[in-house]
């Protein structure tokens, strides 16, 4: 039962971040500075593909997602953003997908992906000194 709660998260974080993503947000809170947009999509995406590297590893899952779970939650998470930004400038009308939002996306997940890494290594080294 508990495997089911790792992939329920990170389900309920991809639609919030969907909904957020093709929501009319029209008279949002002022941004404290001129990249705070881009870091808000950096964190978005970081925690993303961090939340779906827990669902691939302890969630309810095959084995080809639970062993390559590091590269498919980035390239998911890479993937994700740069459609949420086509979807952004086709599909709703008072929002426009923005390359640098995807590029920020990106850069979220690949930051996600090589922290996951280092601390997995990390984690191994110290096992095998024990």
């Amino acid at each position: 039962m508990h495997k089911y709660i790792f992939s329920s998260l990170a389900i309920v974080l991809t639609l919030l971040i969907t909904f957020l993503s093709l929501a009319s947000i029209e008279d949002g809170p002022p941004l404290p500075f001129s990249f705070a947009d881009k870091l808000i999509h950096g964190i978005f995406y970081f925690t993303f593909a961090i939340s779906w590297f827990i669902a691939f590893t302890k969630g309810k899952t095959t084995p080809f997602l639970s062993k390559n779970a590091l590269i498919v939650s980035v390239s998911f998470a890479i993937i994700y953003g740069i459609v949420m930004e086509i979807f952004q400038a086709t599909l709703v009308e008072n929002r426009q997908g923005d390359w640098q939002d995807a590029l920020a996306n990106a850069v979220g997940a690949i930051v996600a992906g090589i922290l996951i890494k280092y601390f997995i290594s990390h984690t191994i080294k110290l096992k095998m000194k024990n």
